[in-house]
């Protein structure tokens, strides 16, 4: 850990120290260090919401868990917005976590935020799907805006009713600039060209064969979501949209299963800390019947397994092969 990162965390113990003893009114025993911003007795966790952003100081605080056994969690916030979203993700935990904002230095409980609102689906530009039908791109409207993706990466996307070429919004720019006069069709042929050869079966550690991978499984499932037990999947959006392209941030879908019942799958790949928060809050919306998470098969450890344990949802989890693997004989 870095001093000045080190130095923060030893400062927000110690001020979790003094508002323990003011307001627990009871003997807590003696505290350890937890990791980070956390300290902990024998029964309870508590931990001071510090620089992290809402869903990874809820998807860590729910690993350090996962550590021990039978600790309540207590989690106190001097931002009354990140308390509020953060107190909506743990009304779908079990245990619920205590979430506390700190009023003045006091600790007071506080209300969910409400879930943000969905982006109504627009209709794409009949020039857009004819790029994505002659390109063979997956047409994806997420969040409000309509992309064209090759195993989950975009390469082109509709902005204002204009189409963008690029992975990313660094490399649209380029192409605006550098393309420009260049023929739609031809920017956009030299791009898949590219992403193509990268972001296929055994291509390796090359950036566009490793980014964003959890979109790559959901992309695969949404090719062929007979493999995935489901007649159809339709995609859905994230709680919040992703702020760059190299954000890690499970993709989901939903299907109806043979039996009717509604099924949320979510796609997640390593061990993403915002894994739990992410599904809480899509529980929260689309209220479906159960859960199913797909992972590579070794990204399927005990931490991952234990904490999603504490969702109140029926819920498994499967084993799935990166499109990314090479093919073995």
């Amino acid at each position: 850990m870095p001093l000045e990162e080190e130095k923060r965390s030893s400062l927000n113990r110690s001020k979790l120290r003094k508002i323990i003893s003011e307001s627990s009114g009871q003997e807590v025993g003696p505290l350890i260090d937890a990791s980070r911003n956390g300290i902990r007795n024998n029964s309870t966790l508590w931990v001071l919401a510090d620089e992290e952003t809402p869903e990874n100081l809820l998807g860590s605080s729910l690993l350090e868990l996962t550590t021990q056994d039978d600790l309540d969690l207590v989690i106190y916030f001097e931002n009354l917005k990140n308390a509020e979203i953060t107190q909506r993700r743990a009304s779908v935990l079990r245990p619920s976590p205590t979430i506390l904002f700190l009023s003045d230095g006091n600790p007071v409980s506080v209300k969910p935020a409400a879930n943000a609102d969905r982006y109504n689906l627009k209709t794409a530009p009949p020039e857009f799907d004819e790029m994505c039908l002659k390109f063979g791109l997956q047409p994806i409207c997420e969040c409000g805006t309509w992309k064209g993706e090759i195993l989950g990466l975009e390469v082109i996307r509709v902005s204002d009713g204009e189409i963008e070429v690029g992975v990313g919004r660094f490399d649209r720019e380029a192409n605006s600039l550098i393309s420009s006069g260049r023929p739609l069709p031809e920017v956009l042929s030299s791009a898949v060209e590219i992403v193509s050869s990268y972001r296929n079966p055994g291509s390796g550690f090359h950036p566009l064969a490793r980014l964003a991978r959890e979109r790559w499984l959901r992309s695969d499932a949404l090719a062929n979501p007979e493999m995935f037990g489901f007649k159809s999947l339709t995609c859905v959006d994230p709680p919040r949209e992703r702020e760059s392209l190299r954000e890690t941030m499970p993709a989901a879908a939903t299907g109806i299963d043979e039996t009717g019942a509604s099924v949320l799958l979510v796609f997640s790949v390593g061990v993403d800390v915002c894994l739990v928060p992410f599904i809480a809050d899509l529980v929260r919306i689309e209220q479906s019947d159960r859960v199913e998470v797909f992972l590579p098969e070794k990204d399927i450890l005990s931490p991952v397994e234990k904490s999603l344990k504490y969702l109140d949802i029926p819920l498994i989890i499967k084993g799935v092969r990166g499109g990314w693997e090479a093919l073995t004989v």
